[in-house]
């Protein structure tokens, strides 16, 4: 029971005995110094006692009652505590220091109960702050209760003898191999290298993203708003939404987590029946029966899955009129001339044609026929009497401006700078501006353009020889001065809405498209063109509306002479259907009819849309020992006495009834799917080109030019042996993929059936023993795995603080999949990356835990003829040329070359806070390999060579020099005590500052100026900054160079050539490992199958290589060989 409810914890009696065995024993303070703090005692007087022990015990003085008043008096401290009183009773009332320990002991329990009330009482308040973020007062509230948690009394001197006593047992547990120095990997090798991963330390597991899986840069992809945008302008733009394949076999709209640009690599282009094509790296994975197999390891005459539908429609309306003009003028039309022209023999056509033009005012259609010799053309020019009466329009409203403003002829051709006579055959209506005269015109008289121009005119063609209404549209849409071999579709049709695309469509086949039946009865319908781009984009567009086209190409006769042609045919009876009921073809509807009444007697018949005949085998392990006679009956199938097993592919429609007798989910997906298994029937090499990819969560697919391609372990088999063997807790932080991928990936590893058949459950009856053991054995192990996005490092500690709270114990491994997709808080993501490690490592140190943080290698490593990656690959900065001259604090300038191996010594930087250079500290100069260069100018000269992605001072913050543009302004110091460089007083500076942002400067008028305080603070700022902001005159190309880097641990930048630029980040990790497998880069290396771990950073230990056997199908990595005994 409490005495007193009322006060905190505290033991007054205690502290008294404490201070009391001090005066009595003064050597008794060695014993409870490391235990017992000055703010453990609650009486303030007690606390400036021992604060005056404390002191006096530092300075080898004894602690007695006369050192002890007198340091306190010395103080001002002596009559605050009581004066001798205090003291003698101190003395009065202790026996002897004998049990001071375990008052220390009793004191530091009832401090720390106080300290929880506190801390509780500070929790409360931060329920208060609605303005702080929840996440942050949840964070900051368990790091107030874990800190108490944490609190242990430091351990203080210990005899040698029982350090050495505790070492030995230690020692003898390692040589009988009982335990090992760290937690064991169950990799030997590194095992042996590294003495297991060490507890509080921060692992850094890194690899280039996708192993070198990469698209070229011209591979397109579908967007949600129905956009074409090639991958690399998605890599640009850093955002899209787009189509991927999910476990189902169903399509749907995804956004990447990541966009990669993987540099120049060796390109192949695969085609496939169907006429579609991708050029990608040999390494690069395409879906298969059998799951993903790179392209390495396919073969002429192997299927392949590309999409049966696209589902993507835009929302973007047009007036009919125009939808068809367009798609008119792209098939028969002459955009190429000053007037457009239409070609058509078919009189309903050409009448359709010329309602649809009448969307456009001003405009007339004259037919030419040449005398009858030659099929009608309708060309389009300007009407002349439309085009007068809106001059006149035209100069009525110019009359009545400068009647109103009282201008004068003489004056306003002055500012407009034309003669007298242009102004008067303006006011006139006799002709028209040209477009700058126009601008200027719009400007001296001080209105919009609207008020001068007529109602829905455009200047162009109010210019005596200026174009049509539609020869701008067309300029517009990038359609005119295009011929027939080079026509596209614009962007804009892509993102029409259903009936608009499809009577885009329509049109569009009424010129160049054909549908007809034969005498065989065999029904042709199609297109074609001379334009490979178009036909491409057409066979896409009909995709959208479920119709599969093949494209191929052929020679046609023209003038005497065979070119090129790109056919597209439509063969299958479904997809035909398709097109005539949501497309058709105007001025064909007759054709379109005889077709679609002779496809309702017809069953529907395939030799190309089949399932590949390898999923016999899969089928004979689920129907197990059932024939397949019997199966067939069961079906429903027709001869069911011969289904060919093995032999012939399957029909959608046969799959999906076999697959409902066995009630087999996996294949009724599969034969309703959205994919059509596409045959190779070239691979062909194309040479070095620019290549991305992308990074998909959960799915890890995309499409890309109508195919579909795959995208970006060994950390999770670390993760799986710690919890194995060990027993103990793993935390898995999976930001990329969802934890039912990462348990089908420990799934596949502990059963050893291949993912990919386990993903698609084409696994047999006898396979469900191994899986059931496997999914037995991994719920017992104590892993645990959160997939939350973009996790923040706070959120993570609260989560791994939880754990270890709730298993009582110390945890195995924290595993962080990966580091670029955790958040931080910077808009530099260098410094931002850089303090994310920091704090993973420190989160090593709170749970005393290793941390592995998966990370991705720069694309540096691609443009090396040895793909091996090093230790500056893992950097996300540039680097500059070995001449760039760093300025030092010294007064002396030194290049970057000569500066390697040195560190500690001091540079010039710029501190982000106050824009004002300081001295800081180099902790490592080192050199990154040979690289390309670019050498950058600025205006006053200064030049400097730079990789593309070494980052310079913006006024928008730090950029690449690849995301730089030509005028855009970097900051220069504007002084250096090496130099006494003074490029503008600080007067100056300030006083254009002021001026540029709230001045008034012009002509004639007063220096005026305003400002509002929150912005002038900064401009201020600015203004006494030590930066000039130079602009860029250039930036070229200058070849390959041996490249470096240096690192300033607190300010991130230094000075070089005068300009100021970017640093590295220092690696705060303890062990970097990168994971290298030379078949990626070699297909016929020597050692098929086996995985590097580079280790490249070693705090406690050697560095090496340790080589591994991958099993992809199982997505596993094993020991080569157990080695002897280390």
């Amino acid at each position: 029971m409490v005495a007193n409810p009322a006060l905190p914890p505290q033991n007054i009696e205690a502290e008294e005995c404490i201070l009391g065995g001090i005066l009595l024993d003064p050597e008794a303070i060695g014993r409870i110094i490391d235990l017992l703090v000055v703010d453990a005692f609650y009486v303030k007087a007690h606390r400036l006692i021992y604060e005056a022990m404390l002191s006096l015990h530092g300075q080898s003085q004894p602690t007695d009652l006369m050192s002890v008043s007198s340091w306190l008096q010395d103080h001002h401290h002596f009559e605050a505590i009581g004066g001798m009183i205090k003291l003698t009773q101190l003395l009065d009332r202790t026996i002897s220091a004998a049990n001071i320990d375990r008052f220390a002991v009793l004191v530091m329990d009832k401090y720390l109960r106080r300290q929880l009330i506190a801390a509780g009482y500070d929790i409360v308040d931060l329920g208060y702050e609605t303005s702080k973020e929840l996440e942050v007062i949840f964070d900051e509230s368990e790091q107030k209760i874990f800190r108490l948690t944490q609190s242990r009394p430091q351990a203080g001197l210990v005899p040698l003898s029982e350090t050495l006593v505790n070492t030995f047992i230690e020692l003898d547990k390692l040589h009988e191999k009982l335990s090992s120095p760290g937690v064991e990997t169950q990799f030997y090798d590194l095992d042996a290298m590294t003495g297991g991963l060490q507890r509080a330390d921060l692992i850094i597991l890194a690899g280039r993203p996708s192993m070198g899986k990469c698209c070229a840069a011209n591979a397109e992809i579908v967007l949600a708003n129905g956009r074409i945008c090639t991958i690399a302008e998605i890599y640009k733009q850093k955002k899209a939404e787009l189509l991927t394949l999910n476990q189902d076999w169903k399509l749907d709209w995804t956004k990447p987590s990541d966009f990669i640009d993987d540099g120049i690599k060796p390109v192949f282009r695969v085609t496939t029946r169907l006429g579609r094509s991708l050029e990608t790296t040999l390494t690069h994975p395409y879906l298969t029966i059998m799951g993903w197999q790179t392209l390495a390891n396919l073969k002429v005459g192997d299927k392949i899955a590309v999409p049966r539908h696209i589902p993507c429609f835009g929302n973007k309306i047009l007036n009919s009129g125009k939808v068809k003009l367009l798609a008119y003028l792209i098939g028969d039309g002459d955009v190429t001339g000053s007037c457009p022209r239409f070609t058509n023999i078919n009189p309903r056509i050409r009448a359709d044609f010329e309602e649809a033009t009448r969307d456009f005012p001003g405009i007339k259609l004259t037919v030419e026929t040449s005398n009858n010799t030659r099929t009608p053309t309708l060309r389009i020019s300007k009407n002349v009497k439309v085009i007068a009466r809106k001059r006149e329009i035209f100069s009525e409203n110019l009359n009545n401006i400068i009647k109103t403003r009282s201008l004068k002829t003489k004056e306003l051709a002055s500012k407009v700078k034309v003669s007298i006579a242009s102004i008067d055959n303006w006011k006139k209506g006799y002709c028209f501006p040209e477009k700058n005269k126009f601008k200027l015109l719009c400007q001296a008289l001080g209105v919009e353009p609207s008020l001068l121009l007529p109602p829905e005119a455009q200047e162009t063609e109010l210019i005596k020889n200026g174009a049509s209404s539609i020869k701008i549209w067309l300029e517009e849409l990038g359609v005119d001065g295009k011929t027939a071999h080079t026509k596209t579709i614009p962007d804009l049709v892509f993102q029409l809405e259903k009936s608009l695309l499809a009577l885009f469509l329509n049109r569009l086949f009424a010129t160049d498209g054909w549908a007809s039946i034969l005498k065989s009865q065999q029904i042709q319908l199609g297109y074609c063109s001379v334009s490979e781009k178009l036909a491409r984009q057409v066979q896409h567009l009909l995709l959208r509306f479920s119709i599969i086209a093949k494209l191929k190409r052929k020679a046609v006769k023209y003038n005497d002479q065979l070119r090129n042609a790109w056919q597209l045919d439509i063969t299958d009876a479904y997809s035909i259907k398709n097109f005539i009921e949501q497309i058709g073809i105007f001025g064909k509807e007759e054709q379109l009819i005889a077709i679609q009444s002779l496809l309702i007697n017809r069953n529907y018949q395939t030799n190309c849309d089949l399932i590949p005949i390898e999923l016999w085998e899969q089928l004979k392990l689920s129907k197990e020992n059932e024939s397949w006679s019997s199966l067939a009956k069961r079906s429903g199938i027709i001869n069911c006495s011969n289904l060919h097993v093995g032999k012939r592919a399957l029909t959608r429609a046969r799959l999906l009834k076999l697959s409902n007798s066995l009630a087999n989910v996996p294949f009724q997906q599969l034969a309703t799917s959205d994919i059509y298994w596409d045959e190779i029937v070239s691979i062909e090499s194309v040479g070095l080109k620019q290549v991305y990819d992308l990074t998909v969560p959960e799915t890890h697919n995309f499409i890309a030019n109508d195919i579909c391609v795959h995208n970006t372990a060994f950390g999770l088999g670390i993760a799986a042996n710690i919890a194995k063997n060990q027993n103990l807790p793993v935390a898995i932080f999976s930001l990329e993929m969802s934890k039912e991928q990462l348990a089908l990936r420990l799934l596949a590893s502990e059963s050893l059936i291949d993912s990919n058949r386990l993903r698609t459950g084409h696994f047999s009856q006898a396979e469900f023993e191994p899986l059931t053991a496997a999914m037995g054995t991994l719920s017992s192990l104590p892993i645990y795995i959160d997939d939350t996005a973009s996790i923040s490092v706070t959120q993570m500690r609260s989560q791994v603080r939880r754990l270890q709270s709730e298993q009582k114990g110390p945890l195995g491994m924290v595993l962080i999949d990966y580091l670029q997709l955790m958040e931080g808080g910077s808009d530099n993501r260098v410094q931002e990356l850089s303090k994310i490690t920091r704090s993973l490592k420190g989160l090593a140190r709170e749970i005393n835990a290793p941390v592995i943080a998966l990370s991705q290698l720069s694309r540096a490593v691609e443009s090396r003829t040895n793909k091996r990656p090093m230790m500056s690959d893992l950097r996300e900065s540039g680097c500059i040329s070995g001449d760039s001259l760093v300025n030092l604090v010294t007064s002396k300038r030194a290049s970057i070359r000569d500066l390697v191996d040195q560190k500690d010594f001091e540079v010039w930087a710029i501190n982000e806070q106050t824009m004002k250079l300081e001295s800081a500290k180099v902790s490592r100069v080192f050199c990154t390999g040979k690289k390309l260069v670019y050498i950058l100018k600025t205006r006053l000269g200064r030049t400097i060579k730079a990789t593309a992605n070494h980052k310079f001072l913006t006024i928008d913050g730090w950029k690449r020099l690849d995301e730089l543009s030509l005028q855009e302004y970097i900051a220069l110091p504007r002084k250096l005590e090496s130099h006494a460089l003074q490029l503008m007083s600080d007067e100056e500076l300030g006083l254009l500052g002021h001026l540029i942002g709230d001045g008034c400067t012009l002509p004639r008028h007063a220096i005026q100026y305003t400002s509002n305080k929150i912005e002038l603070a900064e401009v201020n700022k600015l203004s006494q900054s030590d930066i000039y902001w130079d602009t860029i005159t250039s930036v070229t190309e200058a070849g390959i160079e041996e490249v470096f880097d240096l690192t300033v641990p607190s300010l991130h930048n230094f000075v070089a050539n005068d300009i100021i630029v970017h640093n590295s980040i220092e690696q705060d990790a303890d062990l970097i490992m990168m994971i290298y497998r030379d078949e990626y880069y070699n297909p016929d290396t020597p050692d098929p199958g086996v995985a590097e771990l580079l280790i490249v950073k070693h705090r406690n230990g050697p560095t090496g290589v340790v080589k591994l056997l991958f099993k992809p199908e199982f997505t596993q990595f094993l020991n080569l060989q157990r080695t002897n005994d280390y």
